[in-house]
């Protein structure tokens, strides 16, 4: 089956978007980006420059797969459940390859980092088969970051710049490993501190707006003694809601960062992951066939768009229109977005409360009217010669 699909899409006959746009457009969404991870892989130092230890591969690995799953899922517990461990713990198994690579920095190599790629179609079929709900790329929101440092009474605000010169505070990497997009502001003189009540729900509103973000992080680490920092941070939502905040101490400002950025995450992710917890169905229809060519490679195209879609049937196939059944995880506004992407295609009609959504192939009306026979007959036949 595999053979006929892609000749198909050599030939052009598919109504599934080329090689490029279809697999761009599964990747915006769940795709191998996802799933691979580079992280940095150099001999642990002490402060006198002295190597005091070597990286450990499987370590590193199992460390991989408990990012990736943070990463996939939003959701801390998700880490720490038994399905979680069993995957953290078989790591190695889950790789498709890994690689590593000298780390640049203006064009000198300052380190090495190790290149994870995880199994992306094997990993999803685990998931789907332990009902792990993934928190699409498509659904997390743009973060507006106003981070400061406070050392012997002076403030430094950590804009991109000032974090090039400070590479003991420096905290992006964590959030781009969890796919975070992250914003920073456009001018400083809009800096923003985690004060309770210091901020208005219409300045926070106006920041947001300026900044093309959904909501403003504000952080404010403080050096206490040399080994001994202080974290508070407060996040806003469009509304200019105060809608989470926190705080705590250590010696390691950056587990305090990233156990900040660990509760961001799970706020983000949580009403998709109550939305997704349980299954829908919907009638997907789709008029002006020419082909039942075009029914294969629209039914192929559904079922690779895994984890949002479960499961496809071919319900019924009338004159030049095809319904098939599909059994879906998430909102349903995320399942028409994706019927929406098949090539050749537009919206006739839709319904949230029917679960029906109606597309046509488009430029066919200059196609005789005889030509859209009933093509039931040549799907089975299809389906015979493929020996499905």
């Amino acid at each position: 089956m595999r053979s006929f699909i892609q000749i198909l899409l050599i030939l052009g006959v598919s109504v599934i978007a080329g090689t490029a746009n279809a697999q761009g457009a599964i990747n915006a969404e769940q795709g191998g980006a996802l799933f691979t991870l580079t992280e940095a892989f150099d001999p642990e130092v002490d402060d006198q420059g002295q190597i005091v230890g070597n990286p450990d591969l499987n370590q590193r690995m199992r460390q991989g797969m408990r990012n990736l799953l943070l990463r996939l899922t939003g959701d801390d517990a998700v880490v720490h459940s038994p399905e979680g461990q069993d995957l953290i713990a078989e790591a190695k198994k889950w790789l498709s390859s890994y690689h590593f690579e000298p780390r640049k920095e203006e064009g000198v190599t300052v380190g090495q980092n190790l290149v994870l790629e995880f199994d992306r179609q094997r990993l999803l079929s685990r998931f789907q088969s332990q009902n792990i709900i993934i928190w699409p790329r498509s659904e997390r929101p743009k973060t507006l970051v106003m981070g400061s440092y406070l050392e012997a009474g002076t403030i430094l605000k950590l804009t991109p710049e000032n974090l090039g010169y400070r590479p003991d505070i420096e905290f992006r990497s964590y959030p781009q490993l969890l796919a975070l997009p992250m914003r920073f502001p456009h001018r400083e003189s809009s800096w923003v501190y985690p004060i309770e009540g210091g901020l208005s729900a219409e300045q926070a509103q106006e920041r947001l707006l300026a900044n093309d973000s959904q909501y403003l992080l504000t952080f404010q680490l403080k050096r206490l003694a040399p080994n001994q920092y202080d974290l508070q941070w407060r996040v806003y939502d469009q509304k200019g809601s105060d809608v989470l905040s926190g705080s705590s101490q250590g010696a390691r400002n950056a587990a305090m960062l990233e156990a900040m950025f660990d509760r961001v995450m799970a706020l983000y992710s949580y009403g998709y992951r109550q939305s997704a917890s349980v299954l829908g169905s919907a009638t997907v229809k789709v008029d002006q066939l020419l082909s039942a060519e075009q029914i294969v490679a629209i039914e192929s195209f559904l079922k690779s768009q895994k984890p949002t879609v479960h499961q496809v049937f071919l319900q019924a196939v009338e004159g030049s229109r095809a319904d098939f059944d599909v059994v879906y995880q998430g909102r349903y506004e995320q399942l028409l977005a994706l019927c929406r992407r098949i090539d050749g295609s537009e919206l006739v009609s839709e319904s949230a409360l029917t679960g029906e959504i109606h597309l046509k192939l488009f430029g066919l009306n200059q196609r005789p009217e005889t030509q859209l026979i009933d093509l039931s007959k040549e799907y089975e036949a299809t389906m015979q010669e493929e020996g499905r």
